[in-house]
């Protein structure tokens, strides 16, 4: 009994490690925005991006940096597929931002000018009439993931959602394949998913509202079935506790890195994270 309580003491150790490895890379490729606090220039009910500087004999050196001359630039509100699974390649994602940047004359709007630990400054990469952000999402090439610093709230992440929304519809790029958005009643499949980033749909059946945190249900069975986790710091972003009540009954996608806690839960802190599945199907 000892030996086999010290077996599952180091396998849940081993998970944990891998989670917080798989978290450091994902904060990195994204830049962990949810630092960066500088505001963008921009309208807040449009997503319209303004200024920006010109991007010169720009080339990306992999899918989620631009490098010029003098300057170095990730891409924000995107990320490679594999981040979704590790067999989707990320090449075509690097072709078709080259090709961008040779075929247009782009430049760069900074959410913020103070750089990442690799000196990049996160942007938009757009033109006149185009977000690359935007369009490379529309083609089915990057998994869109919610960020912070946007001083639109939601508004932009809305746009980069509908794209990806719209590429999944069509089974653009990478939603040829099948299995990459999980259902939040299988359990035991999210189960094999802990440590990756995770895109989950399903139907809330209720809502815990907790002095320290929120739980939103999606089975009846805490301990097993696949949960939402909000810390009561971070309710307000939600819009409060009635509003949460109100998703009883909705069916909903979430998305951000899964964990085992007594069963598959998924932690918010943005709401963004979280999608309402009727106002995709009906806009």
């Amino acid at each position: 009994m000892a030996a086999a309580a010290g077996r599952s003491a180091r396998a849940r150790r081993e998970r944990h490690l891998k989670l917080r490895a798989r978290r450091a890379q994902f904060c990195g490729a994204l830049l962990c925005l949810s630092l960066i606090i500088s505001p963008l220039p921009a309208r807040a009910d449009t997503c319209e991006l303004s200024g920006g500087e010109r991007l010169l004999a720009a080339h990306a050196e992999e899918p989620r940096t631009i490098v010029t001359r003098a300057k170095s630039f990730a891409l924000a509100g995107i990320a490679p597929p594999s981040l979704l699974d590790e067999r989707l390649p990320d090449e075509p994602l690097l072709a078709a931002i080259n090709d961008f940047l040779v075929a247009q004359t782009a430049r760069a709007v900074p959410l913020s000018q103070k750089p990442d630990r690799w000196s990049r400054i996160p942007a938009w990469i757009m033109t006149d009439s185009v977000l690359l952000q935007e369009e490379i999402l529309r083609q089915g090439l990057a998994v869109a993931v919610p960020f912070a610093g946007d001083a639109l709230g939601e508004t932009c992440a809305a746009r980069l959602f509908a794209a990806e929304e719209e590429a999944r519809k069509a089974g653009r790029g990478i939603w040829k394949m099948p299995g990459l958005v999980h259902k939040a009643k299988d359990a035991a499949a999210l189960s094999s998913q802990y440590g990756r980033y995770g895109i989950v749909e399903g139907t809330i059946i209720s809502v815990g509202n907790r002095p320290y945190r929120t739980y939103l249900n999606f089975g009846r069975d805490w301990s097993h079935d696949f949960t939402a986790e909000i810390d009561g710091r971070d309710v307000p972003v939600f819009g409060g506790e009635q509003q949460l009540l109100g998703l009883v009954g909705k069916t909903v996608r979430l998305r951000g890195f899964l964990e085992e806690k007594g069963g598959p839960m998924l932690l918010l802190r943005r709401s963004s994270q979280l999608e309402m599945m009727d106002a995709l199907q009906h806009p």
